[in-house]
């Protein structure tokens, strides 16, 4: 049987999350999808956006949801799929094309300066084999990139008149500026995220900090082919 999600929201999460939200009069929720991602590692377990946005709709304080993530023409049909699954929840999907950032082969790829002059020269030279073994191979490395923070920040800004207080699903600093800008115009701030992946500048400017790991209510395991991080299927 499934429980219904009200009673899970009293279950599962912490009280004060869930006073927070229902003592707010319009909360607009904005989520840097791609930033979430990598929670998942942190946390041990993936998230299934669905839920998420089930669950959040399931407040009737909060009004509005906006999903920020990328176009993947590489494998548009996946990428289509994904799309139109967050499409069906009725929140807004907000998109542009992913760019492919070709990286140079070199140790700043796997480690930072500080990092490399701690090692020994045995392993200092292990490394020397291992990027002249990429550079010989013609491997080529590419980084997917796609930020969204210009346009998190006008929505935010642009939504102002509208909500009461917004809930940001991200650790990523960029966005301290339009946070700083609602709090200006008397808006409640609260932070999403999980530990060591939320950047200070956020915990300095929030209200409310919400643990991802102890808000969410569902679904922590299922088939790969779910998996938002891999696609997924429609």
């Amino acid at each position: 049987m499934e429980i219904p999600q009200n009673i899970l929201n009293k279950v599962i999460m912490r009280p004060d999350y869930l006073d927070w939200i229902e003592n707010e009069a319009s909360i607009f929720v904005y989520l840097d999808l791609t930033n979430m991602f990598h929670w998942q590692d942190t946390l041990g377990w993936k998230f299934r956006i669905e839920d998420l946005i089930k669950q959040l709709f399931s407040y009737p304080s909060i009004k509005e949801i906006k999903v920020y993530y990328g176009s993947n023409e590489r494998d548009k049909k996946n990428s289509e799929a994904f799309h139109n699954r967050i499409k069906k929840t009725g929140a807004i999907l907000r998109t542009k094309s992913m760019k492919f950032i070709t990286k140079d082969i070199n140790t700043g790829m796997f480690f930072q300066r500080r990092t490399i002059s701690l090692l020994d020269g045995s392993a200092k030279e292990k490394i020397k084999e291992l990027i002249s073994h990429l550079e010989v191979s013609g491997v080529i490395i590419e980084e997917p990139k796609c930020n969204f923070d210009v346009e998190m920040a006008m929505d935010m800004l642009d939504d102002s008149d509208k909500l009461s207080a917004v809930i940001l699903f991200s650790g990523d600093s960029d966005l301290v500026s339009p946070l700083e800008r609602l709090k200006v115009r008397g808006k409640n701030v609260a932070v999403c995220g999980v530990r060591n992946k939320v950047a200070a500048e956020l915990h300095a400017v929030k209200d409310k900090y919400l643990d991802f790991g102890k808000l969410y209510t569902g679904k922590k395991t299922y088939i790969e082919s779910e998996n938002p991080a891999f696609g997924g299927t429609a």
